[in-house]
């Protein structure tokens, strides 16, 4: 079957309408779309998700003379599965038992969802305090909205086992903090990090927000677990210089379902931190683990 991207620029193409054209039609039938929107759509690039980009697809049906579902019954699920996810692994893959209560956590509110957006780079910095244990978290993003109407993303935080109880958040400028969910039991945290203005396709938004732990036993680990392929990733540890590892390396993991495999052994720095830099890798698991003793 000929999926979406093909059968809209096959639809486009026998038309005979330019891009420019066809946003100017469906403007008149008072429904705003981009030109990197559709052009994006017919790409592959991104695809439609929202409720009101689905009425615009009705509405290229009936413009391009196409019967009706030719275009939107090449969408399939309603799920976060289209071509704007390109790679991507379940939440199964990710989170393991947990994904079925971080589902239930995100879906108690209805825009509780993964956005048409990616990250271009994001920089996470751990802090680790005197006691061994973590302190925070502060995480520096550029994201690119892949569709239009994109004013916010969801970070997602799951506390450790040992962990006194799940942290805090608080977004920084330029964005700000959104509805939180928490689930004690799973230790998840999940909040929606809003934009300072609604992004169309192609647009970028930069996100600033800390995550305060609660931690109840030394910290060894840290990582960052991405459903879709990762641009650019740096992940910097901070220890207090009163409570430095003696050795620290680099891991990464496809998936939960895939053993976990040591890279490089970590240099600490003399100003007592570390890091590692991740670019053009697919989804999975990265972190930095060290060793007390």
């Amino acid at each position: 079957m000929v999926d979406f991207s093909e059968a809209l620029t096959k639809a486009v193409d026998s038309s005979g309408l330019s891009l420019e054209r066809i946003q100017h039609h469906l403007a008149a039938r008072g429904m705003q779309v981009s030109l990197s929107t559709l052009s994006y759509w017919r790409r592959g690039r991104s695809r439609p998700e929202r409720p009101e980009s689905l009425k615009v697809v009705t509405a290229l049906e009936e413009l391009l003379n196409l019967g009706d579902g030719h275009l939107t019954d090449r969408l399939g699920d309603k799920r976060p599965r289209g071509r704007w996810v390109g790679q991507a692994l379940s939440l199964e893959e990710i989170w393991d038992s947990r994904a079925t209560t971080l589902s239930e956590v995100m879906a108690r509110v209805a825009r509780l969802a993964p956005t048409p957006s990616t990250y271009l780079s994001v920089r996470d910095r751990q802090v680790i305090g005197p006691d061994r244990r973590e302190v925070e978290m502060h995480c520096t993003g550029l994201i690119q909205a892949l569709e239009d109407g994109v004013d916010r993303f969801l970070a997602i935080q799951a506390a450790d086992a040992t962990d006194l109880g799940v942290g805090t958040i608080e977004a920084l400028a330029p964005c700000r903090l959104g509805r939180v969910r928490t689930e004690e039991a799973s230790g998840f945290l999940v909040a929606e990090i809003v934009f300072d203005r609604v992004l169309r396709a192609g647009e970028t938004a930069v996100v600033d927000y800390k995550i305060t732990m609660r931690p109840g036993a030394d910290s060894e680990v840290c990582d960052r677990r991405f459903l879709r392929a990762v641009h650019d990733y740096v992940l910097q540890v901070d220890f207090h210089p009163d409570a430095v590892p003696v050795r620290c390396y680099s891991f990464t993991q496809p998936s939960l379902q895939e053993p976990e495999v040591l890279l490089n052994e970590l240099w600490i720095g003399t100003t007592a931190s570390t890091h590692i830099s991740v670019r053009n890798s697919g989804p999975g698991i990265y972190g930095v683990r060290w060793e007390w003793d």
